[in-house]
């Protein structure tokens, strides 16, 4: 028999269409308060969250399209407004980063990144719980210099990972087909 929480998680699911309200101030402390319970390998707490509510989204809106298309990348004008338009009803985005541990020879970048999408998910999870949705964005110009540093990431020293939006889902939608585990699972026989 699978617990009730088990069967909550499983119906997590990514939304992007989310509204106000978002998480209040002791909400949005508890969701952080889950991220940094995330795998942790040397205690490098690297984790680094950057808060834009929704009175800023349109000012990171603009740098980050225009980050994008400075870099060299194409935003094209039906892109732009589709942007534009999912972003002016989101009541929060977390700047999600890790600072890089350059000379840990013991903890490898790759666990360094996987420590940081552990604590993503954490976030994820308990804001599905509290009933809220989210969706992580790696766009809104995720990839360049430009947009991290403008939140204060210096790009030598921390790797920028997108952007979660996190609000009260605005269309109920139905349940996320998932793959069955079997079909991706065998067993190891020596």
């Amino acid at each position: 028999m699978t617990s009730a929480s088990v069967q909550f998680l499983t119906s997590r699911r990514s939304q992007k269409l989310v509204q106000a309200p978002g998480p209040n101030p002791e909400q949005l402390q508890q969701l952080l308060a889950t991220a940094v319970c995330a795998p942790d390998h040397s205690a490098l707490r690297a984790w680094r969250f950057v808060l834009i509510e929704q009175q800023n989204i349109a000012a990171l809106t603009d740098l980050a399209i225009g980050a994008t298309r400075r870099s060299g990348r194409e935003v094209t004008e039906q892109k732009e407004q589709s942007t534009r338009k999912w972003l002016s009803s989101v009541p929060l985005l977390i700047g999600l980063a890790y600072k890089i541990s350059h000379d840990n020879e013991k903890v490898p970048e790759i666990e360094q990144t996987l420590s940081m999408g552990a604590a993503v998910m954490n976030i994820q999870n308990a804001a599905h719980m509290m009933g809220f949705s989210t969706y992580w964005s790696t766009g809104l110009g995720t990839y360049t210099d430009e947009v991290p540093e403008a939140l204060g990431l210096d790009t030598l020293d921390y790797r920028f990972v997108g952007f979660l939006a996190v609000g009260t889902p605005s269309v109920k939608l139905p349940p996320a087909q998932r793959p069955d585990p079997a079909t991706m699972t065998t067993t190891w026989q020596p």
